[in-house]
C-alpha cells in the first residue's frame, strides 16, 4: 500500500485532470460539482470519484487551511464559535456605503458573503461584555443617521479576545476607539472606525457564547429594524413587501435556538436587507440559519420557495 506522503500524487493522477483546490472543494461542498468534459458514459462516476478523493486531501491537508486559501469564493475564514489565537490580516475591499441586494427580476443568487474574512484562523470582531460582532464588508459614515448612542471604547486589544478578562475587547479595532450602536439595531449591530472608516459589526456566536438571557432570533439579527427584501442564495430574492411580512413573520415565530456555533451544515448565504440601509449575512442550509447560533426552522424555507415560485 502506498505510503501516506504519495497521498496528493495518487489523488492528482486519480482525478483525471480535475484540479484538486479550494474551487473544487467549494463545488463539492454546496453540490454544484459537475465533470467538465462529456466524452464518456463513465465520467459521472469519475467525477463522483473525485470528489471523494478531495474530500480526502482535504482532510489530509486540513479543511479550514484549504478554505482560508481562496477569499473570492466567497467561503467565510472561521466559524463563529471558533477561540482567536492569531494575529491577522484584513482582506477585505470595503466599499463606501451598504449592500444592496437588488438585482434584475428572474436572476437566481449565487453565494454572497458579507462577512469580512482574514487570513488567519481569526475573523474580525468587536466583544462587548459577552456579546460579540463579527465585521462585515460595510461601512456606514457619521452623517447617515446609522450611528446610535456611544456604548464606550475598546479597553483591551488583543489577538486572543477569547480569554479576555471583559469591557469592550476587539483584534480590529485600536484600544480608545469609540464603539457605537446602531440605529434601529439594537444589539444585533455595532459601529466602529477601522483604518479610518466606520464599519458595520454584526452580532455572531464566539467561544460557545450566542444568545444570552432570553434574546430571540430577532433580538440578534434585526432588532426593530424593519426588513425589506430578503434573497436566499440558488433560490431566489423576495421584495414584495407583504411577502417579506410574512416570511419575516414565520422565521421569528417558528425557529428554535439549537446552540452556539455556526451551523457546519449552512452552505447557502440568507440576506436581509434593512430598512436602515443596512443588509444582515446569515448562513442557511437543511433547514436552519446561523450567525448568532444555529437556528432550526424549516418552515421558513418551505414558505420562501413558495414565495419565489408565486
Amino acid at each position: 500500500m502506498s505510503q501516506l506522503e504519495n497521498l496528493k500524487e495518487i489523488a492528482d493522477r486519480n482525478l483525471g485532470g480535475l484540479k484538486a483546490d479550494t474551487r473544487m472543494l467549494h463545488e463539492i461542498l454546496n453540490g454544484t460539482a459537475a465533470p467538465r468534459v462529456r466524452r464518456f458514459r463513465w465520467q459521472s462516476a469519475l467525477v463522483a470519484g473525485a470528489a471523494a478523493v478531495v474530500l480526502l486531501v482535504a482532510g489530509a491537508l486540513g479543511l479550514p487551511q484549504l478554505l482560508q486559501q481562496d477569499s473570492d469564493l466567497g467561503v467565510v475564514s472561521h466559524s463563529a464559535g471558533g477561540n482567536a489565537s492569531q494575529t491577522m490580516t484584513l482582506t477585505a475591499n470595503v466599499p463606501a456605503g451598504s449592500v444592496n441586494i437588488t438585482e434584475s427580476a428572474g436572476d437566481v443568487p449565487g453565494y454572497h458573503n458579507l462577512f469580512a474574512s482574514s487570513q488567519s484562523a481569526n475573523f474580525p470582531l468587536i466583544k462587548v461584555g459577552e456579546k460579540t460582532y463579527h465585521m462585515l464588508t460595510s461601512a456606514v459614515t457619521a452623517s447617515s443617521g446609522q450611528l446610535g448612542e456611544t456604548l464606550g471604547i475598546v479597553t483591551d486589544f488583543t489577538a486572543e479576545p477569547a480569554v479576555s478578562s471583559g469591557g469592550i475587547v476587539s483584534n480590529t479595532v485600536g484600544a480608545g476607539q469609540t464603539v457605537y450602536a446602531v440605529q434601529g439595531m439594537s444589539s444585533a449591530m455595532v459601529a466602529a472606525e477601522v483604518q479610518g472608516k466606520l464599519r458595520v459589526f454584526q452580532r455572531v456566536g464566539f467561544a460557545g457564547t450566542a444568545i444570552t438571557g432570553g434574546e430571540s432570533l430577532k433580538d440578534v439579527t434585526t432588532g426593530s429594524a424593519g426588513v425589506v427584501s430578503i434573497e436566499l442564495s440558488g433560490m431566489g430574492r423576495v421584495s414584495d413587501a407583504e411577502q417579506v411580512r410574512m416570511l419575516m413573520d414565520t422565521l421569528f415565530r417558528y425557529a428554535q435556538f439549537q446552540g452556539a456555533s455556526d451551523s457546519r451544515s449552512a452552505s447557502d448565504s440568507l440576506l436581509l436587507q434593512l430598512s436602515n440601509g443596512l443588509t444582515v449575512q446569515l448562513h442557511a442550509g437543511n433547514g436552519t440559519v446561523s450567525a448568532c447560533g444555529s437556528w432550526s426552522c424549516p418552515e421558513f424555507f418551505e414558505a420562501f420557495e413558495d414565495a419565489v415560485s408565486q
